[in-house]
């Protein structure tokens, strides 16, 4: 059974599949001197060469920064459709302004991950064509609005640890239980989704 950690910040497992990813994270966009896209591009190319997803990036409306946030997240979706590569989304409390985004810039696919929102936000981002990615949040018994909006959700989705200490396993766990299958049955779906949301294909 392979397993995938979409986006972790911790070591994984031999064997875990976690996608290569360098962005500007918004709690960090104030150490930013960059003054174009053009300029953010050429600072970073190797690490964004290297890079199978753009980001972390996105908005985060619980710190500052918020016009400097919007100018940086911009710019890494303008690379990221200049190189063609997915899109690792951050986002607190802006999901007007991320929808705003997609409709300008719609030729790569983007993930939001950690997603802890409800079923009708859930699906409202499927239908724009943002995937979403859920987290540890799975195995949190103080988490039931999340564990509801992921027994609710039938679209495609994908799994995480970011900066949580649990292993990719436990998550995968949490999930099967949750949505009342089998791991085996969780790992060929997360397989798929993983190709649909990542790379825009049919396993």
């Amino acid at each position: 059974m392979q397993f995938i950690d979409f986006h972790t910040h911790q070591k994984t497992a031999e064997g875990v599949i976690t996608p290569r990813s360098f962005g500007i994270h918004p709690w960090h966009v104030g150490e930013e001197t960059a003054t174009s896209p053009d300029e953010l591009y050429d600072k970073y190319h190797s690490n964004l060469r290297d890079a199978e997803i753009i980001g972390e990036c996105g908005l985060d409306k619980l710190h500052e920064n918020i016009s400097r946030q919007q100018q940086i997240f911009e710019w890494q979706l303008i690379i990221a459709e200049r190189m063609q590569k997915p899109v690792v989304v951050h986002c607190v409390r802006c999901f007007n302004e991320l929808t705003s985004l997609r409709k300008r810039y719609r030729s790569t696919p983007w993930v939001v991950h950690g997603f802890t929102g409800t079923t009708q936000l859930a699906q409202q981002l499927e239908r724009i064509g943002i995937g979403i990615s859920f987290g540890a949040a799975l195995i949190d018994s103080k988490k039931a609005k999340v564990m509801e909006t992921f027994r609710n959700y039938d679209g495609p989705f994908l799994l995480e640890t970011d900066t949580a200490e649990c292993g990719i396993e436990a998550v995968y766990h949490a999930a099967a239980t949750i949505k009342g299958i089998g791991l085996n049955e969780l790992s060929d779906m997360l397989n798929n989704n993983y190709n649909k949301l990542i790379y825009n294909k049919n396993a």
